[in-house]
């Protein structure tokens, strides 16, 4: 069952940005839920409100973040409810040709969750870098979750 969590969003092109509450999906095949625990400020959140980006608005802003894992989708077997992870901007594939090199910040395929988040008003949110990270709980490719110490 879906979600509502609280989220900093981007609304539109250099307006000011405003808390929102953000649906979040349970996490499909291949996702993860992932609870922040800390997300950084870029300059990159910066570039995505003044459309320097796209203009794919409302963006979900966020992306430097660690937390942990909240629930798996299925066939997700790299990371488990309750581990403390970084996230990543894209999830590697694993199979391309510099993944089976082992140069996976080569990788031709990275991706992202498939499921959207949204707005209450069912309108599509585009998370920043992959991942939306100003917010309590976050959609991603389980992929993008790094386990590390906590």
């Amino acid at each position: 069952m879906a979600q509502e969590v609280r989220g900093v969003v981007s609304l539109e092109k250099g307006k000011p940005v405003s808390v929102e509450t953000i649906v979040v999906p349970d996490p499909g095949p291949g996702e993860a839920v992932v609870k922040i625990q800390a997300c950084g400020v870029c300059h990159t959140d910066l570039h995505y409100r003044e459309g320097g980006i796209n203009d794919e608005f409302p963006f979900l802003l966020g992306h430097e973040a660690a937390g942990i894992v909240e629930s798996v989708g299925e066939g997700v077997t790299d990371v488990a409810p309750g581990d403390f992870v970084i996230l990543n901007w894209r999830a590697v594939c694993g199979q391309c040709r510099a993944c089976k090199k082992g140069k996976p910040w080569y990788c031709f395929n990275t991706h992202n969750a498939t499921q959207k988040m949204t707005l209450t008003s069912g309108q599509e949110l585009s998370p920043a870098l992959g991942i939306g990270a100003f917010v309590e709980k976050t959609l991603v490719a389980a992929g993008q979750c790094t386990k590390v110490n906590p």
